[in-house]
């Protein structure tokens, strides 16, 4: 089997020079089917029912569920080797080393004790705390970059999706550790001890959660009680998290866990500085806004600068005389819209100024925000704003299925990226 893996991999190595390939996706393509055909003969299955196998896979599924479906044997398992820690391992490491390189000058102390405790591989929790524009985002990078420009696999997940989509690699915790919704205090994640996820977390040099202080302390609970159950055959197995290098990082001043109908006292007591994991953490605190430095030069650095420390007083509650968490206080008029007949019309008028020459331009639209504190909100804008830009307003449905029953041609013609477009 060995020598048949690599004669087809010379074969591949061969036909692919003779194919002309201008896209990064069609060279992928071009692998992936050759592999589905080398695959399918090792496992004695159709490459049809081995693509079902590698699709179910990627939506956390498996053909173990459903009769009828050939299942590779453990044996062909492990010559194929495990998906998830191949495409965790599936970074161009020069590329990496080059984006380390260049973040590298701008590091501090906080990095090099994180990687210290990284390259010991003996377990520990580190807490990244800073408000936003201190740059948490950054050390992400630098240490996703690093840690896999030596081919070492980093996990990178936030609580909240939008959180997850700035992280390299980023996906959310609850998907990624397959944490229970909902939650209680005993609970543990869905995890099996075999799975190729267990293989992957066992192999996994660091785990970076951003956003954490948003997840109720259960989610971090959870996470501890499965970890130690996957590591547990080894040295470190009965340390916090298994004996993994694990780095937490948010802001205690923005948004605390959502708990249905609780109290003040009931959220606070639900984040993660109220678990036993927090006596673990080693806190590490951000303090320099590199936003500011970044518009150092800029015209309107002074402003941005009175801004950031404005709020950065109300988040901590020193804008208003001494008080007990609720406190009232009064909004500078400079950030205030004071003069208007229509409301809706005012904040788009001063957030959007130009607006009907210049909203078919994705850079405009993207570099200015509308926040909305509720939904009606977010249509009575959205509404307004379709209202006034010329044409006619056309709705474009999107699809996550085929009703196969009237299709009348091969529905493998319609990826599911095709579908969500």
């Amino acid at each position: 089997m060995v020598g048949l893996m690599m004669d087809a991999t010379n074969a591949l190595e061969v036909s692919s020079s003779k194919v002309e390939v201008t896209d990064v996706h069609e060279e992928e393509k071009i692998r992936f089917i050759f592999w589905d055909e080398l695959s399918a003969s090792i496992l004695k299955i159709s490459a049809v029912e081995l693509r079902k196998k590698m699709h179910m896979e990627k939506n956390r599924r498996s053909l173990k569920e459903f009769k009828g479906f050939a299942y590779p044997t453990d044996y062909v398992m492990e010559e194929l080797g495990n998906k998830l820690i191949y495409d965790e391992l599936n970074y161009d490491e020069d590329v990496l080393k080059f984006e380390f390189k260049r973040l590298f000058s701008t590091l501090t102390g906080i990095y090099h004790k994180i990687m210290y405790v990284v390259n010991g591989q003996n377990g520990g929790v580190f807490f990244l705390h800073g408000y936003g524009g201190t740059s948490k985002t950054f050390m992400w990078t630098t240490l996703a970059a690093a840690l896999r420009s030596q081919g070492k696999i980093v996990l990178t997940v936030a609580t909240s999706g939008i959180a997850s989509l700035l992280l390299p690699g980023g996906r959310t915790a609850y998907s990624k550790f397959k944490i229970p919704v909902p939650l209680f205090e005993n609970s543990t994640c869905n995890i099996d001890g075999n799975s190729d996820l267990a293989k992957l977390l066992k192999v996994t040099n660091l785990i970076i959660w951003d956003e954490a202080p948003m997840a109720h302390k259960f989610c971090f609970e959870a996470s501890d009680r499965t970890l130690k159950d996957i590591m547990s055959d080894t040295v470190d197995g009965d340390k916090i998290f298994g004996g993994k290098v694990i780095v937490f990082g948010g802001d205690f001043r923005q948004i605390l866990p959502v708990v249905p109908r609780a109290d003040r006292s009931d959220i606070v007591h639900s984040s993660i500085n109220s678990s036993y994991i927090w006596d673990e953490c080693i806190v590490l605190t951000l303090t320099k806004n590199m936003r500011l430095r970044s518009n150092a030069g800029s015209s309107d650095a002074d402003e941005l600068k009175t801004f950031s420390e404005w709020i950065l007083k109300v988040g901590e509650g020193k804008i208003s005389e001494a008080n007990d968490g609720i406190a009232d206080f009064e909004i500078p008029d400079d950030l205030l819209i004071k003069e208007f007949d229509d409301l809706i019309d005012a904040i788009m008028k001063s957030t959007y100024p130009n607006f009907l020459n210049m909203y078919n331009n994705p850079d405009y639209l993207q570099q200015r925000p509308i926040l909305a504190s509720t939904i009606d909100a977010v249509d009575t804008i959205n509404d307004y704003v379709l209202s006034i830009i010329p044409g006619e307003e056309k709705e474009y449905f999107s699809s996550d299925s085929i009703d196969r029953s009237k299709l009348t041609i091969n529905a493998s013609l319609f990826s599911y990226s095709l579908q969500n477009s």
